[in-house]
């Protein structure tokens, strides 16, 4: 039986190093963003509401430190959210790379339990074959290896990316009509499988992206238009 550990854990190391490298990457101009947002926000809060209103001191401090500490918070969110949408769309390239690697691991597997991937066969039997592929080619990852938090997580990961690509090899065969399948048919499309399994993964991360600069863009906008109306 061939051995798929080595290529296939050294292509999953590179895609956690990636999404690791675009979020340190990402964060700081995304973090400065958010800050630039708070201090407009706050100055114009502060300089066209709360100063012209000429509260006690005790009370102008308490409502200085609340608008502090929320709109820190805020801007805080916001810029961590942002950088994350960011960086998840950017690094769906390096984990779309990873699944089509792993689609033909999944492929050599199933292709060694029997003599031509183009032989007809039974769907119940197509499911164990196609199942017991996905487990094997990830049951590779986890062989000796040691617990720690970051090897839970990578484990945690391997399990959805397992779970997901099982469930969509199964609910391709399902579709195929006919009691007999050819398992070639399931890999033809691997395009069309990488995008089902990351589930537009891509298209929402970019979505969310947009949606997120609008809403900084909005706030921008709003407080600007507060200072010259109460200038």
């Amino acid at each position: 039986m061939t051995n798929f550990h080595p290529a296939a854990g050294a292509l999953f190391a590179q895609a956690l190093q990636g999404l690791a490298d675009i979020l340190r990457k990402v964060f700081l101009p995304h973090l400065a963003a958010g800050l630039g947002l708070f201090i407009i926000s706050v100055y114009s809060i502060y300089s066209f509401i709360l100063a012209p209103v000429h509260l006690p001191p005790p009370a102008e401090f308490i409502l200085v430190g609340a608008l502090f500490l929320g709109y820190g918070l805020a801007a805080f969110a916001y810029s961590f959210i942002t950088a994350c949408a960011f960086a998840l769309r950017i690094a769906c390239a390096t984990w779309e790379e990873f699944i089509d690697n792993t689609l033909d691991q999944v492929k050599q597997a199933a292709a060694h339990k029997i003599d031509d991937m183009n032989e007809s066969l039974a769907k119940d039997q197509a499911k164990v074959i196609i199942s017991g592929s996905v487990r094997e080619v990830f049951g590779e990852f986890n062989q000796g290896r040691k617990t720690s938090f970051g090897r839970a997580l990578t484990r945690l990961l391997l399990g959805v990316t397992s779970l997901a690509m099982r469930s969509v090899l199964l609910s391709r065969l399902v579709k195929i009509s006919g009691q007999t399948v050819q398992l070639g048919k399931l890999f033809a499309g691997r395009a069309t499988l990488v995008g089902a399994i990351f589930l537009n993964l891509r298209l929402f991360s970019t979505l969310l992206l947009i949606f997120l600069y609008i809403v900084g863009i909005v706030a921008l906008i709003l407080n600007f238009l507060l200072v010259f109306w109460l200038k």
